[in-house]
Order: structure tokens, then C-alpha cells, then sequence
């Protein structure tokens, strides 16, 4: 999904922040290493001396006094290493900046691609002007209200359990599924009638993983296929759902659809098996249902690759 100005320099702004922070860190670390530590100071000076001196060795071609002046540099290597762990601090601390993503070193880009990081903002900053924040807040694992549920009657649909008992069991695996992503990565489709809990649980599995850091991106099926429509007309060529962790698809079936964004949801749910890209889906068709609005092809790679978690019960909302 493409970024307009305004939202590529707020990421940007963030990025330079975090940058200068690390900066601003950094010397403040130093300074109370040198202040601790006066003596580093001359192991410096000499290491300075001896690095300039090998540098006058090379030019002159003499091997015997650059591999003497090595070894002497790698001695007061070990000495400063030596002096800065005594105190209890680390080399690192002395000569390298510790950034807020050690992937890109805040700067965003790793070998010209997006990192982690920037997506993970550029997700936050959409769910934000979304207004989805909000609604996050509200709908998590942590506001799961189990005593909705009846636990009276088991069904044998729930495996002879009470349905409080059923989600329980859901509710508890998709805490774990988030606590564990990316080990368990895979894709998963809920199905069941209206107000059953599938929105829900999407919410929740979204807040938990980008509490996490991970990138995700969440749209009602409605805003995924406008959204295809869009690209299509405005020919553009930047497709962050290609490059985001996880991408969540809510009430599969009750969009506008046409060949070209039916293709379209065909293409990006095939690409994202063979990225081995996550995808969450909810519906509330059967797979009858799907297979006469979408395809056989559609409903194959729901069986073969996702896992299919039923929802049962009475509309909750209500």
C-alpha cells in the first residue's frame, strides 16, 4: 500500500529520532567511561599512535615492522577489552552506537529494501489514521470476556465440550500462536455464522503481534478488493501487502467482486503461501459458498495450506 508524503516524512521523522537518540547515547556512555575510567584514555592515545604508525609502514613497504606494530595494537586491544569488562562495561560500548533496529541501524533500508522496523511503523502509522488504535484498545486477548459464552450444553460440534470450553481452548491456542509467530507461522481461516467471535479474535491476533514488533496489515474484505480497484486505476507499482508479515482479511464474501479483483485475491493468497507469508482470514461462508463466489483453486488452497478453526454459537453481539 502506498504511502502519500505526508506519512513517508512522519516515518522518516520517527527513523531520525531514533537515530539522533543513539547518537546522543552513545556519547553520553563514553563520556561516563572516560570519567570512570581515566587510564582508557592513554591506552587510546597509543592505539591512535600505533594505527597511524602502521599506516607509515605500509608505505614504505616494510613487512617486518607492520606485522610488530600489529601485534602491539592487538595487545592494547585486549588491555582496553580487559580494563572495560573489569568495570563492567563491554567493548561495544565504547566504540559502536546502539540503535533501536541493529537491522538497518535505524535508517530504515536494508540492501534497498524496507526493514522490518519501517514497516512495522509504516503498519502502526495506518491502523493509527485508521482509527483501528482505538479499536484495538478495546478488542484484545486481555479484554476477553469467556463468561459470554454458555457452558451448559456441550455440542458435539465442539468435540462434546460446552462452547466457553471450545473458545477457551481457542482463545489460548491463538495466545500462544502469537506469542510463538514466527516459529508457528501459519495461515489460519475462521469460519462460523454472524457475531460468533472471528472479528474478534482477528483484533486480538493483530494487537498481540504488533505489540510484538511484527508487521501487519488488516483490512474488511470490502477494503481489500476496493482496494485491488484501486491499484488498478492509479497503475501503481507499490504494494506493501507484498512486503508486510501478516495480513489480516476480515468478512471474506461480502465484498463487490469482479474477475480482475477475484484474480487479484487468487494471486495474493498463492504468492503468499509460496513467501511462506502469513495470512488470517474470516468468513462467513461455508466452503460450498466459497467455491461458487471465488473458485475451486481458492477453496484448495484453504483446505490444503490454512488452518481452518470453526466458530460456532449464538450472534454475541446481540
Amino acid at each position: 500500500m502506498a504511502l502519500n508524503n505526508g506519512q513517508v516524512q512522519e516515518i522518516q521523522r520517527i527513523l531520525s529520532e531514533r537515530q539522533l537518540e543513539a547518537h546522543r547515547r552513545y556519547l553520553e556512555k563514553r563520556e561516563e567511561i572516560f570519567r570512570k575510567l581515566p587510564e582508557l584514555e592513554e591506552l587510546e592515545e597509543k592505539v591512535r599512535a600505533f594505527s597511524l604508525s602502521v599506516a607509515g609502514e605500509m608505505q614504505q613497504g616494510n613487512r617486518e615492522g607492520l606485522l610488530r606494530l600489529k601485534e602491539e595494537i592487538g595487545k592494547l586491544h585486549k588491555e582496553k577489552k580487559a580494563l572495560l569488562e573489569g568495570a563492567g562495561y563491554k567493548i561495544q560500548d565504547l566504540e559502536e552506537e546502539e540503535h533501536f533496529c541493529p537491522l538497518c541501524q535505524d535508517t530504515g533500508y536494508v540492501d534497498g529494501k524496507k526493514c522490518q522496523c519501517f514497516l512495522k511503523l509504516q503498519g502502526e502509522l495506518l491502523y493509527r489514521q485508521s482509527r483501528m488504535g482505538a479499536v484495538l484498545e478495546r478488542e484484545n486477548f486481555s479484554k476477553f470476556q469467556l463468561e459470554r459464552f454458555d457452558n451448559i450444553e456441550k455440542l458435539g460440534q465442539c468435540g462434546n465440550k460446552t462452547l466457553r470450553e471450545y473458545i477457551k481452548e481457542i482463545r489460548d491456542y491463538l495466545t500462544n500462536y502469537c506469542e510463538e509467530y514466527p516459529k508457528n507461522n501459519r495461515s489460519i481461516l475462521f469460519t462460523g455464522s454472524t457475531g460468533t467471535g472471528k472479528t474478534y479474535f482477528l483484533h486480538s491476533i493483530a494487537k498481540a503481534l504488533l505489540d510484538r514488533g511484527v508487521s501487519v496489515l488488516y483490512f474488511t474484505a470490502t477494503g481489500l478488493f476496493e482496494y485491488f480497484s484501486k491499484r488498478m486505476r492509479e497503475e501503481d507499482t507499490e504494494d506493501y501487502i507484498e512486503e508486510v508479515d501478516v495480513i489480516l482479511i476480515d468478512d471474506l464474501g461480502t465484498e463487490f467482486s469482479n474477475s480482475f479483483t477475484t484474480s487479484r485475491f487468487f494471486a495474493l493468497l498463492n504468492q503468499r503461501i509460496l513467501d511462506r507469508k502469513t495470512m488470517l482470514i474470516s468468513t462467513n461462508l461455508n466452503f460450498k459458498e466459497l467455491r461458487e463466489m471465488y473458485s475451486d483453486r481458492v477453496v484448495s488452497r484453504f483446505m490444503s495450506d490454512y488452518e481452518i478453526i470453526p466458530l460456532y454459537g449464538k450472534d454475541q453481539r446481540l
